[in-house]
């Protein structure tokens, strides 16, 4: 799964600018991890894969522009469940509002906005984390979806972890 998907401005639904940004964050936290251009990247729970996850190259104005490195991470863990939904479905996303519970609506682009028959999406990143804390992140962000459940579409949440690139998934 290569990042540089998030930049196309086509593939996932997200503008050029709003998937680079992502993917450079994304590439930013492996960075400071000392991970190489290309990384093992587990997923597991509803989604199970294994990845070769390939990183945008970083320089010193891109690690700068994420000083923040838990914004970073958030930014980064959307970026990557994004392309992560792309290449499992080939579907789209569509960013959700502030308090719906979750991130993105997931579907086909050929689809009307919200999109229908497809699914919700939340997101959360953690820079580095244990497993306990991601499995309770998890937990949490999947009850956060019910807020939404009057929509009738399945909920599925995607945490991922930058230390030992990995993601756990679950889905109601």
């Amino acid at each position: 799964m290569n990042l540089k998907i998030l930049e196309d401005g086509q593939s996932t639904g997200l503008s050029v600018r709003n998937g680079g940004f992502m993917a450079e964050a994304a590439s930013v936290c492996l960075h400071h991890h000392l991970h190489p251009s290309r990384v093992n990247f587990a997923v597991v729970g509803a989604i199970q894969e294994s990845y070769q996850l390939s990183r945008l190259k970083t320089d010193e104005l891109s690690i700068n522009s994420f000083a923040d490195i838990d914004e970073a991470a958030q930014f980064g863990a959307m970026g990557i469940a994004v392309a992560l939904i792309h290449d499992q479905k080939g579907w789209k996303v569509k960013r959700s509002w502030k308090g719906t519970g979750f991130d993105y609506w997931v579907g086909d682009q050929k689809e009307s906005y919200p999109f229908k028959d497809t699914l919700r999406l939340e997101v959360s990143g953690d820079f580095r984390g244990t497993d306990a804390e991601l499995r309770q992140r998890l937990k949490s962000k999947l009850e956060q979806t019910t807020r939404s459940d009057s929509t009738n579409l399945p909920a599925y949440a995607v945490i991922v972890e930058f230390s030992n690139p990995k993601s756990l998934t679950g889905a109601r």
